[in-house]
């Protein structure tokens, strides 16, 4: 879990780098045209993997975070009784800072970490 949490950290240090720059806003407003149903979410996108910064984090962040770390997220707070919607929520818009929230979540409600699948061994 370590391994995966320190690239967590450092890919939202990436999305946070990205967030600061000049004209980042705008970037970021082009998230409601793919989150609003009254615009044409397809558009919204096109114009988002105009910017190769966006490009080069999406494509992974979809491969990886949104299949399978949400899932794991999902099947961790099913089996251990873990409310992930938050979590969840991150992990699909931008990706492993919904990791991160969701071992946040697992240690304040007293459950420790994630076992990431290996229940065996220690975390």
């Amino acid at each position: 879990l370590t391994p995966i949490l320190g690239l967590a950290l450092v890919h939202m240090g990436i999305v946070l780098l990205a967030a600061s720059q000049e004209g980042a806003l705008s970037q970021i407003l082009i998230f409601k045209e793919v989150f609003d149903p009254s615009f044409s979410q397809l558009s919204g996108m096109q114009k988002l993997f105009s910017y190769p910064n966006f490009v080069a984090e999406e494509w992974p962040h979809v491969l990886v975070w949104d299949l399978f770390v949400g899932r794991m997220i999902w099947l961790d707070g099913l089996h251990r009784d873990i409310n992930t919607r938050v979590a969840l929520s991150f992990c699909n818009f931008i990706g492993p800072p919904g990791l991160l929230i969701h071992a946040i979540t697992c240690l304040i409600s007293g459950k420790g970490l994630p076992p990431m699948g290996y229940e065996g061994e220690d975390t």
